[in-house]
């Protein structure tokens, strides 16, 4: 095996490109392509030969979609809005917290455990009389 670097091949780039076209992982392209005579066989010689190769399709598709989910989202089409916004608009669907201002203090309010207590079927002075007897 020789030590010399790697040459850029038209016939493994143009199998490259239609790969990632077509979606396959770079793993699975690396994998594919070792039939053919001088291809890379670690990771980083691949993307150091390949690299602008599969930029340039990724860029491509990505283009091509990307224009396709703005002007359905534009049209209306909320899903495709929805993904457009997490995806480039920072957006989450998150829950909203509303916080109420009260004017008194919670510990102080005690209309809430005077009406679980009476829920519960006790009086608001039995749980005193137990903790004393």
């Amino acid at each position: 095996m020789s030590n010399a670097p790697k040459k850029h091949s038209k016939v493994i780039a143009n199998k490259v490109k239609e790969m990632v076209r077509n979606g396959v992982s770079v793993r699975d392209i690396l994998a594919a392509i070792q039939k053919y005579q001088d291809a890379p066989s670690s990771m980083s010689t691949f993307y150091k030969v390949y690299g602008q190769d599969m930029a340039e399709v990724k860029a491509d598709v990505v283009g091509a979609i990307g224009g396709v989910v703005v002007q359905k989202a534009l049209e209306g089409d909320f899903k495709a809005a929805e993904l457009f916004l997490r995806s480039k608009g920072g957006w989450s669907p998150v829950s909203t917290v509303n916080e109420v201002e009260q004017d008194e203090d919670p510990d102080m309010d005690e209309a809430a455990i005077d009406s679980l207590m009476a829920l519960l079927g006790k009086e608001p002075d039995d749980s005193a009389e137990e903790d004393n007897g």
